[in-house]
């Protein structure tokens, strides 16, 4: 029903239009110059129509070619007013010279509106100052008019008794080619405008290129050609006023925002991807937090085989150990010396095997039988290594030194074990028969307390600094320097249970500096 009440109201105004164009053009039956007055008034009318529109929103529409089209026509319509006045009996202007003046107003306003037209494409995307084409096209405009009414040297368009010059009918030509060029032009940027409104202008462009072809013909200017003219002219301003006033009006989002629905459509195809993305994300974060749910339970299964591996190991060990050694004793004089070899060798792989599984006790209850964390104050912690390792310092004539050491929340049985691990390793890797010196010391760094333990032993090669800290590795060998290669392991994992990092600087020959952190929290 609706539909049927559009195109009912659709019909009678077309239907009123042409009946005006009609009563229109019954008018220059009896007086041509009434018909082209009301004929041109009603052109000048919609241009300065389009101006007032296109000016006013300039700051709110983001369609330059718009607003150009409003300007040019601004001064398209004064051109076309004074064409009116100038024209052959208004006597407005009485020593005009006749037709010639209304006629090069007219040649002088198609150009004017022809290139402006062809001009729009160029435009689209671009920042323009409007002020700025304004000015200009104002003083093209002044340009124009003093070439016919100051300098007189704008070329001959009409003489009486002859009718058009060359020049007049060659423009004419000329300026449907740029008309045509203008359609190219919009058909190339087509993408750039709403689909209604481009119809439009290029049927409203159309016309105008018939207009122009029937001016072309006449000889008087009352002639019935150029009442044609007048009257295509019209329909194509009315075109116009339908694909930018009409269009501009009722469709004000799509023309004047159309920039921000491109905006809008992009922004919700971007949304679009991110949701997929964020869904896909959460997934693999799902997924991986189960993983890293599975490895540390993993890992505590491990944690827990180790330890009762280990525990349960050493005695085994022991017995082997104790009984070869009792075999050696009760039967040392029975044994040929092959024999008291083999088991000196067996006694040897036992004590070792005993050694390693400590050492893997130890570094399995790092985790297994860790203990809450407390105030500890590493000056005691370093006074109950210093007791624990009186021996080895004394024998080896070491200088252990200290700066004044924080307390901190730690485990105190690990931060012993950790102290006392990287003090007894500087004594151990001493050189030759230097004496061992050591120093420990802390500097609060950000939210961390970093702690260093200095030697000036045998050093360590740079390339190893990570390797040194991995279970069962070493760089020497039992009969160089004695050990299982756990140590550093386990104090890697004591730092790394506390929330910190630790690593070295060394240098061969000259020493080395163990650094590790400990939050301050």
């Amino acid at each position: 029903m609706e539909l049927n009440f559009k195109a009912y109201t659709r019909f009678y105004l077309i239907l009123l239009g042409v009946l005006a164009l009609g009563a229109l053009y019954t008018t220059h039956l009896f007086s041509f110059l009434l018909f082209h007055t009301i004929s041109e008034m009603i052109s000048i009318g919609i241009a300065w129509g389009l101006f007032m529109l296109a000016w006013n929103l300039r700051d709110l529409s983001e369609d330059r070619a718009f607003i150009f089209i409003g300007i040019a026509f601004l001064f398209t319509g004064a051109i076309d007013l004074l064409h009116t006045l100038a024209y052959k009996g208004m006597n407005v202007f009485p020593e005009s010279g006749g037709a010639n003046p209304a006629t090069q107003l007219w040649i002088a306003g198609r150009y004017f509106q022809s290139i402006s037209l062809l001009i729009v494409p160029f435009l689209i995307k671009r920042r323009i100052n409007y002020s700025l084409i304004f000015f200009v096209l104002f003083c093209v405009t002044l340009l124009l008019l003093a070439s016919i009414f100051y300098w007189k040297v704008f070329p001959q368009c009409y003489i009486e008794g002859q009718g058009l010059t060359r020049f007049k009918i060659v423009s004419e030509y000329i300026i449907s080619l740029v008309l045509v060029l203008s359609v190219f032009s919009l058909l190339r940027k087509r993408d750039f405008f709403d689909a209604e409104m481009l119809r439009l202008l290029l049927l409203s462009i159309g016309l105008l290129i018939i207009s122009e072809l029937a001016f072309t013909f006449y000889i008087k200017v009352y002639d019935i050609s150029n009442a044609t003219g007048h009257l295509v002219r019209i329909v194509s301003y009315f075109l116009l006023y339908k694909a930018i006033i009409g269009t501009g009006l009722k469709k004000p989002f799509n023309l004047m925002f159309r920039s921000l629905k491109q905006s809008e459509m992009e922004l919700l195809k971007i949304n679009e991807r991110l949701h997929e993305e964020l869904e896909s994300k959460e997934k693999a974060e799902i997924g991986l937090k189960h993983a890293v749910e599975e490895l540390e339970r993993s890992n505590k299964e491990l944690e827990q085989f180790a330890y009762i591996a280990s525990h349960d190991l050493q005695e085994p060990v022991r017995m082997v150990g104790n009984f070869t050694q009792l075999l050696e004793r009760r039967y040392k004089d029975k044994l040929d010396n092959k024999a008291l070899e083999y088991i000196s060798f067996a006694v040897d792989g036992a004590q070792r095997m005993q050694l390693l599984i400590t050492g893997l006790l130890k570094y399995s209850r790092i985790t297994t039988h860790a203990r809450d964390y407390s105030a500890v104050d590493c000056n005691m912690v370093l006074g109950s290594v210093l007791k624990n390792l009186e021996l080895s310092i004394r024998e080896s004539r070491a200088i252990i030194t200290s700066g004044v050491l924080p307390t901190i929340m730690a485990d105190e049985v690990q931060l012993t074990q950790l102290f006392q691990n990287l003090i007894s390793n500087a004594i151990k890797f001493r050189r030759g028969s230097e004496v061992p010196e050591v120093h420990i010391s802390s500097v609060q760094k950000n939210e961390n307390w970093l702690f260093s333990v200095r030697d000036n032993g045998i050093g360590i090669d740079p390339q190893y600094g990570e390797r040194i800290f991995q279970i069962f590795q070493r760089l020497h060998t039992r009969s160089e320097y004695p050990g299982t290669g756990i140590g550093l392991a386990v104090c890697k994992r004591i730092v790394e249970r506390h929330g910190g990092k630790i690593w070295i600087e060394s240098e061969l020959d000259k020493g080395t500096t163990f650094y590790f952190t400990f939050s301050m929290n």
